[in-house]
Formats: structure tokens, sequence, C-alpha cells
């Protein structure tokens, strides 16, 4: 299992960066349809990563459990 780098901050880095990417267009763009697309997209992410959670457990077991006492699973400084 890797928890360096920004396996380290965050326990699913891409989807931290998905949502700071989605984050920023709605700040650009400033609309109505902007705000509603990052809440449906920002539920579908954290949906996904809790199912890839259930999923690690399953594969790595009392490991993954101890990473993710560690680290926080989307928004890094955050408790995990």
């Amino acid at each position: 299992m890797v928890d360096t780098g920004p396996y380290g901050l965050v326990r699913h880095p891409i989807y931290t960066g998905l949502l700071l990417a989605l984050l920023a267009t709605m700040l650009a763009k400033g609309t109505v349809w902007g705000i509603a697309g990052v809440a449906l997209l920002t539920i579908g992410i954290v949906m996904k990563a809790k199912l890839e959670e259930r999923f690690l457990r399953g594969e790595l077991g009392p490991a993954y459990d101890d990473y993710a006492r560690r680290v926080p699973m989307l928004v890094p400084f955050t408790p995990a």
C-alpha cells in the first residue's frame, strides 16, 4: 500500500483534484447551473470514494483501517 506523496495527504488524491477543479470552474462561471452541477458531482465523487473504501478494506484488511485512521479521505489537513 502506498502512503507517501499525495497519498500521505488524502486517501483519494485524484478525487480531491477533481473536486478542486470543479470548485474552480464553478467560481469562474458563477452561475446557478455551475453550483448545481458541482453539488451533484460532489455527491457522486463522495459516493464513488466510499465504494472504493469498502473494496480496499476488503482487499487490504487491517492495514487499510490503520491508514484510514491516519489520513483523511478527500480533504487534506482535516481529521481522518
